[in-house]
């Protein structure tokens, strides 16, 4: 599969932006396979500052501008993700060239109908939201901090997401390994029956991986041998058969967030960043943003992280990591 010339002149064009934004990096979740550290807190007044200084800056030379909200849980500090959300909608309705939207991964138990719908209002209208699975695997894996599960309540929030009439997009993320696979087809037809006729869901498949937390050596990871043919029959499962020969296949290898230019993460202490995983990796410390909007980078450093490019490699493109010396 080879990238398009129009999708690659939008991975490359200084008139998309991309910010990928941790208002806070403490979790009220402790996922067993989680990665984090939760070191830091709450985003300071300075990054805030600096995050609307550096839109007013951005805005007028866009053509699209999306906000993506990560963690630790955003939804900690609802406060901030609306704030600064409300703002970048308030300052691209003021130029008629710029879409904005906003994004968010989120545990989604703190995603209440008020808090939800506050959200849509402020332009947050598209959402990634992970299940382990039915309640007896989702509740031992996505524990709360106090220890405690999570499963029910989270299903209620995506109960009444479904039931509004409100316009947004939910990709469920649905977790597995070697032990789970089982337990997970009569799950599938649950959610098949509660949102497969509803074009605002999708279902995405993804099996755990090892990404450096300190449980790594409990996760039975799942072999690259095994995957594709573990997610075709979960997926036939929930397009029952014949439906999912019809499901529409992506004309573009995927290309990581972190390979391209009009990307950037900023941490709560104002760090700049390409990856959310490696987040204390110095290939990853690229700079870090100023109270007045000034990005200072390493430009040395972020261009390694575009070396994919050179003759469009779709191993190094699709994680630029790959491609460091």
């Amino acid at each position: 599969m080879s990238i398009s010339m129009p999708y690659l002149a939008k991975l490359l064009s200084s008139q998309y932006q991309e910010l990928i934004l941790f208002p806070t990096e403490q979790c009220n979740f402790r996922c067993v396979y989680c990665y984090e550290d939760f070191k830091d807190g709450r985003m300071s007044k300075e990054t805030i500052e600096g995050i609307k200084a550096l839109l007013k800056q951005r805005v007028p030379e866009l053509k699209e501008l999306h906000l993506n909200w990560f963690g630790g849980e955003p939804l900690v500090a609802k406060d901030i993700v609306l704030d600064i959300s409300s703002y970048a909608s308030d300052l691209a309705k003021q130029f008629s060239n710029v879409s904005y939207y906003g994004s968010m991964t989120t545990n989604a138990y703190l995603l209440t109908p008020k808090v939800f719908s506050d959200l849509i209002s402020a332009g947050v209208t598209n959402y990634q939201i992970t299940l382990d699975g039915p309640n007896i695997i989702h509740n031992q894996r996505r524990l709360r901090a106090n220890g405690e599960g999570s499963f029910e309540r989270i299903w209620k929030h995506l109960i009444y997401m479904q039931e509004s009439s409100l316009h947004f997009k939910v990709t469920l993320r649905i977790h597995f390994d070697l032990k789970s696979k089982e337990l997970l087809l009569p799950f599938i037809d649950v959610i098949r029956e509660k949102f497969g006729g509803d074009s605002r869901f999708d279902i995405l498949f993804k099996p755990l991986e090892q990404l450096g937390g300190p449980n790594d050596h409990l996760i039975e990871v799942v072999p690259y041998a095994q995957r594709e043919e573990i997610i075709r029959i979960f997926n036939q499962r929930l397009y029952e058969n014949k439906q999912y020969n019809n499901v529409k296949k992506n004309e573009n290898p995927y290309v990581c967030y972190a390979a391209r230019p009009n990307s950037l993460t900023i941490r709560a202490n104002g760090g700049i960043g390409k990856c959310t995983v490696v987040l204390n990796d110095p290939r990853n410390q690229i700079g870090f943003l100023k109270q007045d909007g000034t990005l200072i980078l390493n430009k040395e450093r972020l261009n390694q992280w575009f070396s994919g490019y050179s003759n469009l490699d779709e191993d190094i493109l699709s994680c630029p990591l790959k491609g460091f010396n």
